[in-house]
């Protein structure tokens, strides 16, 4: 505990793992369509309930915390399952590569100590031959279990997949990680039988990167994916993870072909595929017998990668329909780790040159923090020129943990805190990678990754075989194929040809890795008499044209050259203490290579890069790009340093929404300090009051409301507590700021994850405050949790109906960076402001409370536009009359219901629509959307508890609980109040104060506040507070404050009072009057009942739930 925060107990700090996805899915998604593998069809309840069967058998068979499961197989929906089943029962998954051979496979079995195989029925064959390998060294095999069809079934010698579900139990309860850093995952890469490389994925990085995918992909809610990615690749990119947190149909197909790409598109109208570049080319020069039409009958969103997909690919299939997104990555990276984010004016460019720029590899996403091209002698970066040869390199949460029982490796591809990734490239002006070749001993043929030693290993056992030295031969279908250089012995040489050869090599190694070609020659050597590749990749210019030479390794040239200079760099980097699931697992290494510090300051950064000349933010006249918003934030961190504003600072702003404030939400972080938005309908001594327990050193003060904040300064100086340094948001005055800071400025990162982004202040009274603390973790993960939820793109437009002070704009700030959107910012809300900036700027997303909604529904005509477009409207902050979502419907907005609470970074929950509601008569739909519904993919756990027990309540939909929550997206905190916070963790949950039932589809619904707080136009109220200053009033003997509905605020306060002896003459208006005259004007009371007593209970405490039901029979005041 640190000033009253806790930063890690069950109730805030909950391991990362892409477990949750499936169980939200199985709630938010259950009757959808989870699987469909020809005539075999799932919904996401049944694929929860077979997963929670199998992790339940897998228990039964052994399998424990950190046991290895294998699989031998093709895509098939069981593969699918036992991505979420193995982690379920504690497991860790290695999916074996199903092209692979028995010698392979029993050298991969022995490697990762595998407990137990499942093996598809025709891969049988190459599984019971790597037992018969590993038999003969005494190991013992796994045991196996085959994924049977109907032929299969009479096969008695091992158990089969149904019969293991059989012995299962759906009410299993899982294994969760007992860290996020715990194994999930086990890939293997290139590698040879003597030395295989065994990459370890984490229970976090696989949920970062699955996240990160989805927003790749635009992935939406209830997308069609076609599975033309193998499973077996790096999970398949992470996507059987992120497919379920988005509620995706899955197409499994076992053989990829043209017709049965196309074939599916059109049956199940996919709208998602990934693909190799080979299958791109398959796809482009496919046969007409398997196009339905020359173009498809919708957009189709397709990630390529594996290798740079040729340009004019790229471009037949976007005259096809196909969208194309280019992916770059490596097993290391949990796959895809970047994309090429297209730019607007590539528009404008010729197809040739516009589809070379789509081929690039492009630049990070936004789970991986940093890549970049370096001299990988001396760690610098190179040169943004186009031309500067380096080595492209990563750092971020989505580098693997290390290599498996090879910590040597780990720690050379870790070297100076990077991943090496092998790869050559350059780096563009605009910042975006260009790959230019392979200094790995790696072929990638089809997608696969082809060891160059292992076929030279290969080569070498033939008798007639001197020297050999494999390299890559570019190939128009594959990409690349294997090229042997070999010389042969002395008596060999008119006796052995190409052909037996390469036969050779098919009968010893895996199809795909046998060299497609044979050169006959002495090979070259260094002055060291290792062999030189150079010549040879010269040799292989005349059989196939390329437009560049090929580089030598940088690494192997720099050895060459100066072995002793390259031993003295690269290799420190920062290590942190190591999980203790690793101290099991040798090969693992927690460094600044593979863990950094999740924090939303990242988003600005990229979208920088990423969208450069995209419009970040419109004011008016005022437009900025995203390109200049990174400028002037550094320039305001830098400017804030310049102030004292060092790490762990407060810097606050009192002010309506503004573009500055959107700037500050980077600035204030960059420069190390804490953000504190506080309520611009304060009054002074509020503010100060806040200021004083904030402890601000800094407050920026919106123009409007500077007499104000200059009465909260003047109270401070009387208490001789020091002032803020105050800077008003004027043009000139912020501006002058700006230009005292400079754009070079050192970003202070966070130390850790867990250190405060910002504090926001809740209800509380200005004699004990409450201060919610939120953490650069809560942020990044709550803001892509928004992203997703809201649907955010590139193209979309946000527009600033809601306070930024509040929750921080329900993290949308952040959430809007993160995905390059446009912000819209509006000084003060108005239907017509609305409906101009709609048509204006042509916004796609809107926040607003339910009263601005009603604001909307009951404008005049005049005031009004007929919507062009359907516009995204985010809403919470009290629960929304039925009636008005209703009619916001009908004009043509669409309606997210969000729940959530300072506390929860603002959203928390939203309520998923079911297609089945569509059915259903418009009041009846709107009662159903106007539920809380389920928790968002970043909070863990939602639920509806008895408050003392601790109980669930029964899921019946009239059992009235507290709602709580347990999850990352939870506050650290109250500021200086451990005693608060302790209270508000009760039992491991955050207790909401709020009173809701749970239906038995999971969906939450509100139905009063335990609280005594009131929420009126999306803001709270304190009654204590409203109780204080009434009690202070000379006439006033007893006094309670209460909620009385109103049709346009929600709510407003309402007090019931009892005068004393002698003051009857004192009437409402005088006890507003007072109230208004002592605090800010939105929280005075607005109705006044006077009563001879107010009702108590035995121990003399006023039973305000009497009180409610009176100001509720009372009716709306509006």
């Amino acid at each position: 505990a640190w000033k009253g925060l806790i930063v890690e107990c069950s109730a805030n700090d909950v391991p990362l793992s892409p477990i949750g996805f499936l169980e939200r899915s199985s709630k938010a998604y259950r009757d959808n369509t989870s699987l469909i593998y020809g005539s075999i069809q799932y919904t996401w309840n049944q694929t929860y309930q077979r997963c929670l069967k199998l992790a339940s058998a897998l228990t039964h068979l052994g399998i424990s915390h950190g046991d290895v499961v294998a699989t031998f197989s093709y895509n098939l929906p069981e593969i699918y399952e036992l991505h979420f089943a193995v982690p379920m029962a504690g497991g860790i998954l290695c999916t074996l590569n199903a092209r692979q051979d028995s010698t392979m496979v029993s050298t991969l079995l022995a490697h990762s100590e595998a407990k137990l195989i499942f093996v598809e029925h025709h891969l049988l064959q190459t599984v019971q031959g790597a037992f018969d390998l590993l038999s003969q060294k005494h190991i013992n095999p796994p045991t196996l279990v085959l994924l049977t069809n109907f032929e299969s079934k009479n096969n008695h010698s091992y158990m089969h997949y149904d019969d293991l579900l059989a012995i299962g139990n759906d009410d299993f309860k899982i294994i969760r990680p007992k860290s996020e850093y715990d194994p999930i995952s086990i890939n293997y890469t290139s590698g040879t039988t003597s030395n295989p490389k065994a990459v370890v994925y984490t229970h976090r990085g696989a949920f970062l990167n699955s996240i990160a995918i989805v927003l790749v992909h635009n992935m939406g809610s209830r997308p069609v994916y076609l599975w033309s990615v193998p499973m077996f690749h790096s999970n398949g990119w992470c996507l059987p993870w992120g497919a379920a947190a988005q509620g995706a149909t899955n197409i499994c197909i076992r053989k990829v072909t043209p017709k049965a790409i196309f074939d599916n598109i059109y049956l199940h109208n996919v709208t998602h595929l990934g693909a190799a570049p080979t299958v791109l080319n398959m796809l482009v020069n496919s046969s007409k017998d398997c196009l339905h039409h020359p173009r498809l009958p919708h957009k189709v969103e397709i990630m390529t990668g594996g290798s740079p997909p040729p340009p004019q690919v790229i471009a037949k299939m976007e005259e096809m329909g196909f969208v194309v997104t280019h992916i770059y990555g490596l097993t290391e990276t949990y796959g895809p780790a970047t994309h090429c984010v297209c730019k607007p004016e590539w528009d404008a460019l010729q197809p040739e040159e516009r589809y070379a720029l789509k081929a690039r590899q492009g630049l990070n996403h936004l789970g991986m923090e940093e890549m970049d091209v370096k001299n990988p002698v001396t760690m610098e970066s190179v040169r943004a020129d186009g031309a500067t040869i380096g080595e492209v390199m990563f750092r971020g949460n989505t580098v693997m943990s290390g290599y498996f029982k090879d910590l040597k490796a780990t720690e050379e591809a870790f070297r100076g805190g990077w991943f090496h990734s092998g790869d050559l490239g350059v780096k563009h002006e605009d910042g975006y990678v260009e790959i230019k070749d392979r200094k790995k001993d790696v072929v990638i043929s089809g997608g696969e990754n082809v060891s160059t030693i292992e076929v030279e290993n290969v080569l070498y056992s033939h008798e007639a075989v001197l020297e050999a030295a494999v390299v890559a031969r570019p190939d128009k279908i594959w990409g690349e194929t294997p090229c042997a250089f070999v010389t042969l012995k002395e008596g060999f040489d008119g006796v052995v040809n190409a052909d037996q050869i390469i036969k050779f090599c098919r009968d010893h190694l895996p199809h795909y890795m046998a060299p497609k070609t044979v050169v006959f020659q002495d090979l070259p050597k260094t002055s060291t008499e290792s062999c030189n590749l150079w010549p040879i990749h010269f040799t292989l210019l005349p059989l196939l044209s390329l437009t560049m030479m090929i580089k030598h390794s940088l690494t192997r040239f720099a050895r060459a050259l100066n072995p002793s200079h390259y031993s003295k760099f690269n290799r420190s980097y920062s290590k942190f203490e190591e999980p203790e699931s690793w101290k099991s697992m040798d090969g693992l290494l927690r460094c600044s290579a593979n863990y950094v510090p999740l924090s939303p300051i990242g988003f600005l950064e990229r979208s920088s890069k990423a969208y450069t000349d995209n419009t970040s933010l419109v004011y008016g006249s005022t437009s900025h790009t995203w390109g200049e918003t990174h400028q002037r934030c550094l320039k305001l961190a830098s400017a804030l340093a310049n102030m004292g504003i060092s790490r762990g600072d407060v810097v606050a702003t009192f002010s309506y929404n503004l573009p500055q404030i959107y700037e500050l939400h980077f600035g204030v972080p960059m420069a190390g300090g804490i953000l504190c938005t506080l309520n611009a309908r304060l009054d002074s001594f509020m503010v100060s009051a806040l200021l004083r327990h904030s402890e601000a050193k800094v407050i920026f003060v919106d123009n409007q409301l500077l007499d104000i904040a200059q009465g909260a300064l003047q109270l401070l100086a009387q208490s001789d507590t020091k002032p803020p340094i105050l800077v008003p948001l004027t043009d000139s005055d912020y501006e002058t700021l700006l230009a005292t800071g400079t754009d070079q400025f050192e970003i202070l990162r966070p130390h850790t994850e867990l250190d405060p982004i910002a504090i926001n202040y809740t209800s509380g009274t200005t004699a004990r405050p409450k201060a919610v603390v939120y953490s650069h973790r809560g942020a990044y993960l709550n803001s892509l949790a928004t992203a997703l939820l809201l649907g955010l793109r590139d193209m979309s437009v946000c527009l600033w109906s809601m306070p930024m002070f509040n929750c921080n704009g329900w993290d949308v700030l952040w959430a809007s960076a993160a995905q390059g959107a446009a912000n819209i910012v509006i000084n003060k809300v108005t239907p017509q402001a609305i409906y101009d900036n709609i048509a204006m700027h042509n916004v796609t997303h809107m926040g607003a409370v339910p009263t601005v909604m009603n604001m909307i529904v009951n404008s005049s005509v005049c005031e009004r536009r007929l919507l062009q477009h359907t516009v995204e409207v985010l809403t919470g902050g009290a629960p929304a009359p039925p009636q008005i979502l209703a009619r916001m419907e009908e004009m043509g907005f669409r309606i997210n219901q969000i729940y959530g609470l300072t506390e929860t970074y603002g959203a928390a929950t939203n309520c998923v629509w079911k297609p089945e509601w569509d059915a259903l008569p418009l009041d009846e739909r709107s009662m159903l959307k106007a539920r809380q519904g389920l928790r968002h993919l970043a909070m863990e756990e939602v639920d509806v508890k008895d408050s003392v027990t601790m109980e669930s309540v029964k899921a019946d939909g009239k059992t009235i609980g507290e709602i709580m929550f347990r999850g990352n997206t939870v506050m650290s905190g109250y500021f200086k109040d451990l005693k608060a916070t302790e209270e508000a963790f009760k039992g491991g949950w955050f207790h909401s104060g709020d009173l809701g039932v749970k239906y038995e589809d999971g969906y939450i619904e509100i139905k009063d506040r335990m609280k005594d707080i009131i929420i009126s136009g999306g803001l709270n109220i304190s009654s204590v507070e409203l109780e204080t200053v009434l009690y202070s009033h000379e006439a006033v003997f007893e006094a309670a404050v209460v909620g009385r509905p109103d049709s346009h605020w929600g709510e407003t306060p309402c007090a019931f009072v009892t005068l004393k002896e002698g003051f009857e003459g004192v009437n409402e208006d005088q006890l507003i009057t007072f109230c208004k005259d002592r605090l800010p004007h939105y929280m005075a009371i607005k109705t006044v009942i006077f009563h001879e007593y107010l009702p108590t209970n035995s121990n003399g405490k006023v039973q305000k739930f009497i009180l409610r039901l009176r100001a509720k029979a009372m009716g709306s005041l509006s």
